[in-house]
């Protein structure tokens, strides 16, 4: 029987199925692997492999070893958006963090240099076993818990205008001390006054927290007369009061506070002034 051409038989088709398998199998097969890659962790990645037994010298031993999910990571010259960046840690790549100062942390790469990396772009780092990091943000039970803060305040002193500032440190979590001045500007005379406060704070895990003061200082007068004669006077001051704290923020506290002011006057009665105030404390 005579083949008529252009047309294949039967058994030249399964020929030719059977060899595109063949030559198919090896595209599918190579594909496989790329898909499987994709999925792995970054801690199997290539990248982590490649760069996980380098370690920087002059490593400090609390340093904690990190590898980075996220794409990039731009490292800053210092704790802040006003610096430049330094440094660009890609995926895959390890860090070592060094310490926290409030919203960035200190790194070293695996080169060795240290850049600041905000916490809010720490959000995919993972540990060598491949568990996610979470690094803690500061909140306001962190800065309750610094010593040093400034405070400005402003009020009314006996009816005249009373401007102050004050330096305070905290020995424990219910006990400070703090060092005050004030500028008093009244209608017949003028005063400053100068004082040391040892400050009680009860309950300082409250959002709103109350606190008393016991402190002494001095008051010197300089009265506003030009008719008659006068004299500027210095006299002992005691101190008590009676406040109220709420924190804002990280950084800011807001005040509220009334105090007694018995002046030990040369004269034959001493006085009793009441001051009322409100104002903010920074926390350094």
């Amino acid at each position: 029987m005579k083949r008529q051409p252009g047309k294949f038989s039967i058994r030249q088709a399964c020929w030719l199925a059977a060899m595109a398998g063949v030559m198919l199998a090896p595209v599918a097969t190579a594909a496989e692997p790329a898909e499987d890659e994709g999925n792995l962790p970054v801690t199997e990645s290539f990248s982590a492999r490649q760069f996980s037994q380098q370690v920087p010298q002059d490593l400090p031993e609390d340093a904690e070893q990190v590898v980075v999910g996220s794409e990039f990571l731009n490292l800053y010259t210092g704790p802040g958006r006003g610096y430049v960046i330094s440094n660009v840690v890609e995926y895959g790549e390890s860090l070592w963090l060094l310490k926290r100062r409030t919203d960035w942390v200190k790194v070293m790469t695996r080169k060795g240099k240290t850049g600041w990396a905000k916490i809010s772009d720490l959000d995919e780092i993972f540990t060598a076993e491949g568990e996610q990091v979470a690094v803690p943000t500061p909140g306001v039970d962190d800065y309750r818990e610094q010593n040093l803060r400034l405070g400005f305040a402003y009020g009314d002193f006996a009816g005249a205008n009373s401007m102050g500032v004050s330096l305070g440190y905290r020995f424990t979590q219910n006990l400070s001390a703090e060092v005050r001045a004030a500028q008093t500007i009244g209608a017949y005379s003028d005063s400053q006054t100068y004082q040391v406060a040892v400050v009680h704070q009860p309950f300082p895990q409250w959002r709103l927290s109350p606190y008393f003061l016991l402190g002494t200082g001095i008051n010197i007068t300089s009265p506003n007369a030009t008719i008659v004669a006068t004299e500027d006077r210095q006299d002992t001051a005691m101190l008590t009061g009676i406040g109220v704290t709420t924190y804002l923020s990280r950084r800011f506290a807001l005040r509220a506070e009334v105090a007694n002011h018995y002046l030990l006057t040369s004269r034959e009665n001493n006085q009793e002034i009441v001051e009322w105030k409100l104002g903010f404390d920074v926390f350094m």
